[in-house]
């Protein structure tokens, strides 16, 4: 067996790469809106194919990973990535544009399940927290510095940047790659989980993760729903674009600190009344951002935002690793279900729109399936505590 490429790299090639792909995903709305006409019709039903896409190829990124090997996975999908960066930088065309997103989003998806399954590879679970911290503080990090200059960069570089930029780090990691041992990776087997929550009276991983499996995709439909207006928040708050990617980034790094706080202290690790606070403070952190015109407002429910989707993201990495075998399967199926929301949220926000005609339907259509998941995730725990 092989071993594990050293972490320090492993988080180096993820923080390029979520500072890469958030950049050109974001920024790439508001290309659409300026050279191509998109409206928020148009971007969600552009967020829902992203998701759709996600979703098969993270579940089938992660099995390729588990099968080919980890690090092979990820130069197929770097490379992937590189010559999908390539292609719409070559032809600005509406459709091939939209081949370019596709073979992106495609390849993308077997990069993400592999840098999660080589972060927490070979770890026994008193020392899995504490990787998957690291890992989540470093990816968003990134990304929220990705936002926050990513509208400075298109005005100061060019829109061409959203290509030759991505395209040029997307390049570097394939090579990069080619440093690191391939093939199978070692995994190390796990103590028990009661040796790792002493102080929680009765663990149950599975049932924690059937919770976070479904809440961490209902917070991705809000993620991406909210990600895919802002070029319309911003056209209705009259801001430009590089005053939005200010705005808009505060609630990246409210989940960056989350990650933080959640990775130095596991008193939160299986314990419900944590889940569901966070639960609860994302509804009503992003209806307040779907219709508030208020700056201060939007500040205020971006903190909110940012914990909450740092909660319900971190619980579903952990869950699904801790007492996982195969990580590479995991991280496929931990992806895929972010896929689901991905593609949901936008979704169901486009057919709530075409019924009714109101531009206020993505709000109150994601807000109430929140709602209803909610509900699902209570009447589960109501089950586990009375079976």
């Amino acid at each position: 067996m092989r071993a594990v490429p050293k972490p320090l790299s492993i988080y180096l090639l993820e923080g390029t790469n979520s500072f890469a792909t958030a950049y050109y995903f974001n920024y790439l709305l508001f290309l659409l809106r300026d050279r191509h006409g998109f409206g928020d019709f148009q971007n969600l039903t552009l967020g829902a194919v992203h998701g759709l896409l996600f979703m098969g190829s993270a579940w089938l990124g992660g099995r390729i990973g588990q099968k080919l090997g980890y690090v092979m996975a990820l130069r197929l999908g770097f490379a992937g990535m590189a010559a999908s960066m390539a292609l719409g930088w070559a032809f600005p065309g509406l459709f091939v544009q939209m081949i370019a997103f596709a073979g992106w989003t495609i390849t993308m998806c077997f990069t993400w399940p592999n840098l999660e399954a080589l972060a927490s590879a070979g770890q026994p679970s008193d020392k899995l927290a504490r990787r998957v911290g690291i890992y989540n503080v470093v990816w968003a990090g990134t990304a929220a510095f990705g936002y926050l200059m990513g509208g400075w960069m298109v005005a100061q570089l060019g829109t061409g940047s959203l290509y030759w930029f991505p395209l040029t780090i997307h390049a570097l990691q394939a090579v990069a790659t080619f440093l690191w041992p391939s093939g199978p990776t070692f995994e190390a087997p796990k103590p028990s989980h009661a040796a790792v929550d002493r102080d929680v009276p009765l663990v149950r991983p599975a049932y924690f993760q059937k919770l976070a499996w479904v809440a961490n995709p209902l917070s991705y439909m809000a993620i991406n729903t909210l990600l895919v207006m802002v070029p319309g928040i911003s056209t209705r708050l009259g801001l430009s674009t590089p005053e939005t990617g200010t705005l808009m980034s505060l609630w990246y790094f409210t989940r960056t600190g989350a990650f933080a706080v959640l990775w130095l202290w596991g008193g939160w690790h299986y314990r419900f009344s944590w889940f569901a606070w966070g639960y609860a403070l994302l509804i009503g952190s992003f209806g307040c951002l779907m219709v508030s015109s208020s700056i201060p407002l939007l500040i205020a429910a971006q903190c909110a935002f940012g914990w909450a989707t740092a909660l319900l993201y971190f619980s579903s990495l952990y869950y699904s690793m801790d007492g996982s075998e195969t990580h590479g399967v995991h991280g496929g199926i931990h992806e895929a279900l972010v896929g689901i929301g991905i593609g949901g949220g936008p979704a169901i926000s486009v057919a709530a729109t075409w019924l009714s005609g109101n531009s206020t339907a993505p709000a109150w259509a994601v807000t109430s399936l929140l709602g209803l998941g909610g509900a699902m995730l209570a009447h589960w725990r109501w089950r586990a505590r009375t079976a």
